[in-house]
């Protein structure tokens, strides 16, 4: 057995066969293999964001800014690639899910604590055990008082699972889009966009197609209100898709995304970029 991080010398170069140009190897016949022990958990989709002022990528003091990254431009937190956020992506929307995520608060250390549908949330807020203060979701303490510093919060998020298209390679990725907060009224706008669609059948009458069949171009834009400025996303129709490995690769998306092989995975506090998004089982 070779030793750890053992020191190459120049000229003792460990040479790699190389497979000849004029005798192509059929990887075909093998598709799928080395990944039998894999399960959801295995995987990766990345979060795709758009950088502010006081990311780490951008800020210089964080150990870990990024060179060329800028505010307002995307970023996918698996690939760490940064893209235009004036001149946007092109996504296919594949699926949608509404969740309300707990955070704890910063002051008492912060983090991730859990995920619950919008009837989950719902019943809590009927039984009292959380309540709705200055347009936020909190959960009291056991004398119903709210702290917003020291208490939970349920936070309202609309999650978008995409496939998107890379400017540069023209290569299909699946990403996550997760809009909450200000951004909320974003997301209606992508739904509604969706849903206006109508297409015709050859008998004339109309129906709604599915959400992968439309190209959309997301871009960022500078926003602000009273506690301060940003940059949020924008959404804009460039119509139905017309490459079919497009097509089919969002539809494969969707179908993992409802199966609930693709879940959202939060590993970091709200404002935060998380690390990581979403766990996707193998063969799709």
């Amino acid at each position: 057995m070779g030793k750890p991080n053992a020191i190459v010398k120049k000229g003792q170069e460990q040479k790699l066969p190389v497979v000849p140009a004029a005798a192509p190897i059929d990887f075909s016949a093998d598709a799928g293999s080395g990944m039998e022990g894999a399960d959801a958990q295995s995987f990766a989709i990345p979060f795709l964001s758009v950088l502010q002022k006081g990311s780490p990528q951008v800020d210089e003091a964080s150990g870990v800014a990024i060179e060329g990254a800028r505010q307002g431009m995307f970023f996918n937190s698996v690939t760490g690639r940064m893209y235009d956020g004036k001149s946007g992506l092109i996504i296919v929307p594949a699926a949608y899910q509404r969740r309300f995520v707990r955070w704890a608060p910063r002051e008492t250390g912060g983090g991730f604590k859990g995920e619950l549908t919008a009837d989950q949330a719902a019943q809590l807020r009927a039984a009292g055990a959380v309540v709705e203060v200055d347009g936020r979701l909190f959960f009291p303490d056991e004398a119903g008082n709210v702290n917003p510093k020291r208490s939970d919060r349920l936070a309202d998020v609309r999650n978008h699972f995409c496939v998107m298209v890379d400017p540069n390679t023209g290569e299909f990725s699946n990403v996550l889009i997760s809009l909450t907060s200000t951004q909320i009224k974003k997301s209606k706008t992508l739904m509604s966009m969706l849903a206006s669609v109508k297409l015709k059948r050859g008998d004339g009458s109309l129906y709604t197609p599915p959400t992968y069949s439309q190209q959309i171009r997301v871009t960022s834009t500078p926003e602000q209100n009273d506690q301060g400025s940003w940059f949020g996303v924008r959404f804009e129709s460039e119509g139905l898709v017309t490459d079919v490995l497009l097509y089919e690769a969002a539809k494969a998306f969707h179908a993992t995304v409802i199966s609930g092989a693709a879940q959202a995975t939060y590993s970091a506090p709200e404002g935060g970029t998380p690390a990581a998004a979403a766990s996707q089982a193998p063969g799709f």
